[in-house]
């Protein structure tokens, strides 16, 4: 027995060994380099991730889990998960997140500066050049590029989705689970606490079904025990038979040959898992959250004394930015009514002109606030990059102070035995909402008119432009940037020689 015992603890310490000489070594990359590590691999996102944040969700999955193996699938679970709970972007979030375990603090805000300024640029001069010389159509070919990006996009979530359902539904509660919150999320979209209470519902769910099996056992096992005589004579008669059947045992264990140890363990989830870079404490993560909440209630008073346009912008859309769940998809109808309805910055013709800008350009749907910001401070080329810049800042600023006041906290805590089972269930909505994912995509793929969409099954066309694109993933393993590359020319192709599909 001494020999077993000592086998565990030397593969426990080998273990411990690896975990700190993996994260030494990567502490001991120069800045330098992790800065170019970021973005490099951050860069082509920019331009590729069309189709939404389900679909920038799909490409980093394929990116950061399966190509370069900077974290495990459950990993990726558990952060998107998170995300998804918080108020915020949830993809601006998880990008901002991989890089900030992979590289540290500067190459996360380096990562999120590459992800998403390209698009706010965009959009802030759109607006600005919208409120100089007012709304106009976009071109009927960009119109037919964006459909047909946007079947890609359908494509590339449902990759991702079977991906990721492949590793983490593996048994009746994983999977029924996920089956739930495909049916919960698909009936009621609008309802932004929905998101958060599935999350909390499925981690309670299967932290008792982890739990409470053992500690019924322990209470029936205690009744009994209490419930009649305890006959010590019993117990030592079945103790004195039992000695020499595992004497015998260990003399066979014995004389048997010398057992080969296994190499250890190195997929993705043991090497990538443990490379979680940035160091900084628990009090620093209050510390970020208390910033939150004290920059929420300084936009709450701002908004009510309306001291002037700048500091209304900023708190406007800051506020927005605190309190929105369900990501890009939620804060276009939600900012109408802050930026048309309530305050007028913008007419309802802007505001769909916008709409329509923003759905037919890759990156963040949470871009749209630079557009928005830029018309409200319009007037001249300073103001308006002024506004967009207010805007996109204060949109973007609460979710990711969040998510890294909560990171510290998810990594003293995750891999606890009281915690895994919590991300069971986390990890299974996860797979729920890119399931779900798929489904509204397709609800709303095709753009029309007036700032409407129709189901992509109406257009046989793009259909088949979602299934080659799916095909190319799944079967021929081409690059997505390859294929979202392809799907834009076949939109371009389908203007010039159909005029229609």
């Amino acid at each position: 027995m001494g020999v077993r015992f000592g086998f565990k603890n030397r593969r426990k310490n080998q273990t411990a060994t690896q975990q700190e000489s993996s994260q030494t070594s990567r502490k001991h990359i120069p800045l330098g380099e992790r800065l170019t590590e970021v973005v490099l691999n951050y860069f082509p996102l920019s331009y590729i991730t069309w189709g939404g944040p389900q679909a920038s969700i799909a490409v980093m999955l394929n990116l950061f889990v399966v190509k370069k193996k900077w974290i495990s699938e459950e990993m990726f679970a558990e952060l998107y998960a998170i995300s998804n709970a918080l108020p915020g972007p949830p993809a601006s979030q998880l990008a901002f997140t991989i890089a900030l375990i992979r590289g540290g603090v500067l190459p996360a805000v380096v990562s999120f500066l590459v992800w998403s300024l390209p698009g706010a640029i965009v959009m802030g001069t759109i607006g600005y050049f919208v409120g100089t010389v007012g709304t106009t159509t976009l071109p009927p070919w960009v119109t037919y590029m964006g459909h047909s990006l946007a079947a890609v996009g359908v494509a590339l979530v449902a990759f991702a989705t079977k991906q990721l359902a492949g590793k983490l539904m593996f048994d009746k509660t994983t999977c029924t689970i996920a089956a739930l919150t495909v049916m919960l999320v698909v009936n009621f979209t609008s309802v932004a606490w929905l998101i958060p209470s599935i999350l909390v519902s499925a981690g309670l769910f299967t932290y008792g079904e982890h739990f409470l099996p053992g500690c019924i056992a322990r209470f029936k096992e205690r009744r009994t025990r209490n419930s009649g005589p305890f006959l010590v004579s019993e117990v030592v008669v079945v103790v004195e038979d039992a000695v020499p059947q595992f004497q015998e045992h260990l003399d066979a264990i014995e004389m048997q040959d010398p057992v080969t140890v296994p190499a250890v363990n190195t997929t993705n989830e043991e090497t990538s898992d443990l490379n979680i870079y940035f160091s900084y404490s628990t009090r620093t993560g209050i510390f970020l959250i208390a910033v939150y909440i004290g920059v929420l209630v300084l936009s709450i008073v701002l908004r009510q004394l309306n001291l002037n346009l700048a500091a209304n912008i900023f708190s406007q859309f800051y506020f927005v930015g605190a309190i929105i769940f369900g990501g890009g998809s939620v804060v276009v109808p939600l900012l109408y009514s802050y930026v048309v309805s309530s305050t007028g910055w913008l007419t309802s013709s802007e505001f769909l002109m916008g709409v329509a800008v923003i759905n037919a350009i890759p990156g963040p749907n949470f871009n749209f606030a630079a557009y928005c910001g830029a018309l409200a401070f319009r007037g001249t080329g300073w103001s308006s990059l002024a506004g967009a810049t207010l805007a996109w800042v204060a949109i973007h600023l609460p979710g990711l102070v969040l998510k890294a006041g909560v990171l510290p906290f998810w990594r003293n805590y995750r891999d606890l035995q009281l915690v895994k089972p919590i991300f069971k269930g986390l990890n299974s909505v996860a797979v729920g909402l890119m399931f779900s994912a798929v489904y509204l995509l397709w609800q709303k793929a095709v753009s029309i008119p007036g700032g409407g969409a129709e189901n992509l099954g109406v257009h046989p066309g793009w259909v088949a432009m979602m299934v080659a694109a799916f095909t190319a993933l799944e079967v021929w393993r081409v690059p997505s940037s390859l294929v979202v590359l392809a799907g834009g020319v076949v939109g371009g192709l389908a203007y010039f020689l159909f005029g229609r599909v």
